[in-house]
């Protein structure tokens, strides 16, 4: 769970040897998820009802961390893993098993690790692993009928607040803990707005959205704009404008993984869950989907991929003319009005 040699070792055998795993089976728990288990010998049975999520941080890398649970050296697990490139989640333990995480607290709680290291939070905490581990959260607590009471901040980063009046805090959050994780960086109000399901600003979601219906035959900017999300959540394809049969393929295999029905069309289901939040400081394919749909609102950046100045500027500029809350964050309300 916590940096260590035998972890590290593992994660530099595998990327200079350039071994590769074996594909992962869907997760029993999470279908978003890839199940990847940890050696059983680094959990056990549980017997209490689960109740509360704890957020850690691997200090280590995603892969490393990974194999230690996979090693029965480690004597420590947890439930899930999260990448911070791409938001990638691992399943290792089953919910309804006991991961060792958390000491004490091990029994009621599901634990989440974060790939990174408490003090380069600006490197390792990136949007793609806030949102995909706040959408996880928000799945735990809702298939058990629980309240989404994340912990705010409130008191300080390192509080131990009572259980009672959060159900989602960090390692050193629950009580008797010699731990840090996740540390001073990590952004418990952002994270709290997230697993909530936005705030209805710019950068928030509205469960009253409409999207566009984009499907097979369709060119222009819409399909640009899934093809970049598609490539944001890894799927290898060409940006061409032109709705083709990869792209389709490509579709189809993205909504069976989030549990849609995969007909291949892109519509009020399938949007908001490709769409992916962006903001400054972030990169990669998302960002250019951004870009690509700002130029064709007239703004000439340059499709770099990289969420600087300029692009924030242009995406407040867009928001205040479609009359969102200006924050410069593209979430599901300003994806909207892009797509339409």
């Amino acid at each position: 769970m916590k940096k260590n040699m035998h972890g590290l070792l593992a994660g530099l055998i595998v990327g200079v040897l350039g071994l590769q795993a074996l594909p992962a089976a869907a997760s029993p728990d999470y279908p978003p998820a890839i199940w990847n288990p940890a050696a059983s010998c680094n959990y056990s049975a549980r017997t209490a009802a689960i109740s509360h999520v704890t957020v850690h941080t691997t200090q280590g890398s995603y892969a490393g961390s990974i194999s230690w649970f996979q090693n029965c050296q480690a004597g420590v697990s947890a439930h899930y893993v999260v990448r911070s490139s791409d938001g990638q989640v691992t399943q290792m333990v089953r919910e309804t098993d006991k991961a060792w995480h958390v000491g004490n607290s091990n029994g009621y709680t599901i634990g989440i690790e974060h790939e990174g290291y408490i003090n380069a939070p600006a490197t390792w905490y990136t949007s793609a692993m806030y949102n995909a581990s706040a959408a996880l959260t928000r799945d735990i607590l809702a298939s058990r009928g629980l309240s989404q009471k994340v912990f705010d901040g409130s008191g300080g980063w390192n509080a131990v607040p009572s259980d009672s009046v959060y159900n989602v805090k960090g390692h050193v959050n629950f009580a008797s803990q010699s731990h840090t994780d996740p540390g001073s960086g990590w952004d418990w109000p952002r994270y709290k707005a997230l697993v909530a399901g936005g705030t209805g600003g710019g950068g928030g979601s509205d469960a009253g959205l409409t999207w566009p219906l984009v499907q097979y035959g369709a060119t222009g900017e819409r399909v640009r704009t899934i093809q970049y999300l598609l490539q944001q959540w890894g799927y290898s394809l060409t940006v061409n404008g032109s709705f083709d049969t990869a792209t389709q393929n490509a579709v189809k295999n993205f909504q069976t993984s989030q549990g849609l029905g995969a007909d291949g069309a892109v519509g009020n289901a399938t949007w908001p869950a490709l769409t992916v939040v962006t903001q400054q400081g972030d990169s990669g394919a998302k960002v250019r989907a951004v870009q690509s749909q700002l130029n064709e609102s007239g703004y000439g950046l340059t499709v770099d991929g990289i969420f600087g100045a300029g692009t924030n500027t242009a995406v407040r500029s867009f928001q205040s003319s479609k009359g969102l809350g200006v924050d410069g964050i593209v979430g599901d309300n300003t994806w909207s009005k892009m797509a339409w």
